[in-house]
């Protein structure tokens, strides 16, 4: 099929169903969240904090701070948005999902409306201090139209952009008009494609004349660059703010499982992963160098590093998602952990859509994951790295290795960089005791095609928002 003229975004993504903004677990959960859903507060394009669906706020006691809703908000169908609506929404996310949203939610007493316009939270923290002003500007937490039933229609919606067809096979939204930040340039609808299976993402760009936008990885072979370039793509790149990173499974959360992660962590050869690929740094640390929690006292030399007698005889079954683990960069892992510990891997592929799921079943030793790291919202993030089901960074047992429970006395610290400290310490702790392995940082990249205008997106944003998307 040949791209249309018009102004409509044609992209790939491997969306799961069904949609949801208050369940975020990877990029393509993101995009969609800001694209169907609008925040309280937000982040400016030089990632100041700023107003969003709110106009203002104040705090009004030691635990409690209210929020004020701009005036003449809209739903897309031109009907008013009332504070009431607000708490219906936030309670629903609560209800739906309060197992991965417990960074805002365990601070939290109630949340009440006054009139029309006035939502009210009342805390167990001070709120002064709480951060619960940089939690709201994640997407989770986004306004979303809860029915009378307690499901949520994302056909009529505060975002950017409302559903307007879903199917296991593709996606498409349709412009708001009623938008509180709507411009003439954006794109008139998103129509979103499952990537073909068994191809590599860019590769498909290339071929495909119907897709017009591509959310990648830095981390590509080289020559893939080299075309982009030639043609004059419109290309916005981030600095390197993500980690690709070894995580243990469910069955290797235990001192085996550690003592494996800890030999890796000394014995594998990073440079063989990133062999023949461009767009990386290798690391030992979680945080790339700059970022807050980045520790410049990190040790590096690990624990007692001795391969596990299990591990001697049997390959390591790892789990990774197929839009993360390019042709290239798998076969780079067989190669240096069979280098490591003696015995080539075996590899469970699934799609980004399917990933949660194979989480759950916990059919594997560990996880060949990646996460964007440099994040405004240091607290939010702690949460997610540490408070998924299975979390992403187990606990190592009592005192300094139960992270969970450490970040969670961090977040009552009165000072933020109190906090921050903490947070460094622990992720430098779950790093030498074998809870994670850092390999390297890289970051998202997205190309346009001819028409398309990227000069908007700020590289402050984590990703190209559709809404930010303009036409020429």
């Amino acid at each position: 099929m040949t791209a249309t003229k018009s102004n409509v975004i044609h992209t790939y993504m491997a969306f799961g169903l069904p949609l949801d903004p208050a369940n975020v677990r990877t990029l393509v959960d993101l995009d969609l969240s800001y694209a169907l859903s609008a925040t309280l507060t937000e982040w400016s394009d030089s990632r100041e904090l700023v107003a969003g669906l709110a106009k203002s706020w104040k705090i009004t006691g030691k635990n409690e701070i209210q929020f004020q809703l701009k005036d003449g908000l809209k739903w897309s169908d031109a009907s008013a948005v009332t504070a009431s609506q607000v708490v219906k929404s936030l309670e629903r996310a609560k209800k739906d999902h309060g197992g991965s949203l417990k960074s805002l939610f365990d601070q939290i007493t109630s949340i009440s409306s006054s009139g029309i316009g006035t939502i009210i939270f009342k805390l167990n923290v001070d709120a002064a201090s709480s951060g619960i002003l940089t939690k709201l500007t994640e997407p989770m937490y986004g306004l979303v139209f809860v029915k009378d039933d307690g499901g949520i229609d994302l056909s009529k919606t505060v975002g950017p952009f409302v559903l307007s067809k879903a199917t296991n096979e593709s996606l498409e939204l349709a412009q708001n008009k009623n938008w509180f930040r709507f411009h003439a340039k954006m794109a008139t609808s998103v129509v979103i494609r499952r990537p073909p299976v068994g191809d590599e993402v860019q590769d498909s760009f290339l071929k495909d004349e119907w897709v017009n936008i591509m959310t990648s990885s830095s981390l590509v072979e080289k020559s893939v660059n080299e075309v982009f370039e030639k043609r004059k793509y419109a290309v916005w790149n981030r600095s390197l703010d993500k980690i690709f990173f070894l995580s243990p499974g469910t069955r290797l959360a235990n001192n085996e499982g550690r003592q494996l992660f800890r030999f890796l962590n000394k014995e594998i050869d990073r440079s063989l992963l990133t062999s023949g690929l461009s767009g990386f740094k290798l690391t030992q640390q979680f945080f790339p160098a700059g970022y807050v929690l980045f520790d410049p006292e990190f040790e590096k030399v690990p624990l007692e590093a001795v391969l596990p007698k299990a591990f001697q005889s049997r390959p390591i079954k790892i789990l990774g998602v197929a839009s993360r683990l390019n042709g290239r960069l798998k076969e780079n892992m067989k190669i240096a952990i069979k280098k490591a510990v003696g015995i080539e891997p075996e590899f469970k592929i699934v799609q980004l859509s399917d990933f949660e799921k194979a989480r759950a079943e916990k059919d594997y030793d560990f996880l060949a994951g990646a996460l964007p790291v440099d994040d405004p919202n240091v607290e939010g993030a702690m949460g997610f790295f540490f408070g998924l089901t299975p979390p992403i960074i187990p606990d190592a047992g009592a005192g300094l290795g139960a992270f969970s429970e450490r970040v969670a006395k961090a977040k009552l610290l009165p000072s933020q960089s109190d906090r921050n400290s903490e947070y460094r310490r622990t992720f430098s702790e779950a790093t030498v005791q074998g809870s994670i392995v850092p390999l390297f940082h890289y970051s998202t990249v997205v190309i346009a095609k001819s028409g398309m205008d990227l000069s908007a997106v700020p590289m402050s944003d984590e990703t190209v928002a559709f809404s930010k998307v303009k036409f020429k």
